[in-house]
């Protein structure tokens, strides 16, 4: 689809890719950010006591998280007419209310169906969060603070795995990561940022009509799910592709860790690169080959030591496009920004749903270095074709 050369106005967010958003302006942003990044992983270190608790099969427990994963990848495209009816962050600081009621809710649970219940209805408003999220801090500080945004929220994550483990080495309740969930929640309703600018009042399904034949972000779509929706898969399996090789647990463990950690650092540097004005063939297309070549190492199998500075660099590759993807994204469709972001985020998170069980089978029949090759080639793929994403008519 051709995109206008009309060069959109402030509302749509190109005029603050160049502010420097404040450090309690960042504060807020964190701490949506953890609200939502905590309730990812927090099923994880208190499984085996859910399992106990509740007297139900681990395979159970895990469905826990497969159906906040879900009903996250569905709810992020309608989330856009909200978002642009009434203001992403004001929808934003909405279900927020919704997730710590959830979370409370849970807390108290006496059966498990209620408890599924509770993280289906929490995936439900993960989606609008980080749609919303992404908008509202794009809008608000460009490219840099949606980049603080997308890595704090990866911080949220690795915080849900230490207090769960934590909690578990004190030998308290499963019940109290939930409450910390709760609270976290309410938080982000009561301190999460506001919306610098009056919504537009408008949203329709038309916006989501438009953003779904527009060429330009289904190629935006492609590379962000070989980048961040890759960052999901290998995070879930590095670990045991690792360790059938010559790393110990701890080891692989840190390897991982470290994969993670520099991809959330590495988030904001690649929002402030782009809004300096660095080229989007080094922050997409190069950044997504050099993560695909590190991923084909990964899968030929490395010396641990090499594995370990192979995994940093693919950090870095899966970080620098995050924040430069979702501004195209909005030059390509300025008329409907949460939508264009919204479908963007929502086939990154397709993506990471169909690799990350296939990943899985792989490993099974210990074949799993087939799943690292097939994210390689994606990548090698998405940074073809979205070499110039905005088409001819546009240079990004």
């Amino acid at each position: 689809m051709p995109v206008s050369n009309h060069r959109p106005p402030a509302t749509v967010g190109t005029a603050s890719d160049t502010a420097r958003p404040s450090p309690v302006l960042i504060g807020r942003v964190f701490l949506i950010s953890l609200g939502i990044g905590y309730n990812f992983a927090l099923i994880g270190p208190i499984a085996k006591e859910l399992s106990r608790s509740f007297d139900v099969t681990l395979g159970a427990v895990g469905l826990l998280t497969t159906l906040l994963l879900i009903t996250h990848a569905l709810s992020q495209l309608p989330a856009a007419i909200p978002a642009q009816r009434i203001g992403p962050l004001k929808m934003v600081r909405i279900v927020f209310v919704c997730v710590a009621i959830a979370n409370a809710v849970a807390v108290v649970a006496p059966w498990f169906w209620l408890l599924g219940v509770t993280r289906l209805v929490v995936g439900c408003f993960t989606g609008p969060v980080f749609v919303g999220g992404l908008d509202g801090t794009r809008r608000l500080g460009g490219p840099l603070l949606a980049g603080v945004f997308g890595g704090a929220a990866t911080f949220g994550v690795g915080l849900s795995l230490v207090v769960g483990g934590l909690f578990d080495s004190l030998g308290m309740s499963w019940r109290a990561t939930f409450v910390v969930a709760a609270v976290l929640a309410a938080l982000a309703a009561a301190f999460g940022p506001r919306d610098a600018e009056k919504p537009s009042g408008e949203g329709a399904v038309a916006h989501i009509g438009a953003v779904l034949r527009s060429g330009p972000l289904w190629r935006l779509s492609l590379l962000h799910s070989a980048t961040f929706g890759a960052s999901l898969v290998v995070g879930a399996w590095i670990v045991t592709h690792l360790v059938n090789g010559q790393a110990t647990t701890f080891v692989a463990g840190a390897i991982g860790f470290g994969l993670l950690g520099t991809a959330a650092v590495f988030r904001p540097v690649g929002g402030e690169l782009f809004g300096r004005g660095t080229s989007w063939r080094v922050l997409g297309p190069f950044a997504t080959l050099g993560s695909g070549v590190g991923l084909f190492l990964l899968a030929l199998g490395l010396p641990t030591w090499l594995a370990a500075i192979v995994s940093l660099a693919i950090g870095v590759c899966f970080a620098l496009p995050f924040s430069a993807v979702f501004a195209l994204s909005v030059r390509a469709e300025p008329a409907n920004p949460a939508a264009a972001i919204a479908l963007v985020n929502m086939m990154g998170a397709v993506f990471a749903l169909v690799l990350t069980p296939f990943t899985g089978v792989m490993m099974d029949h210990d074949v799993g270095y087939i799943g690292f090759l097939v994210l390689a080639a994606v990548a090698v793929v998405a940074a073809w074709v979205a070499r110039n994403p905005l088409g001819a008519t546009r240079s990004p």
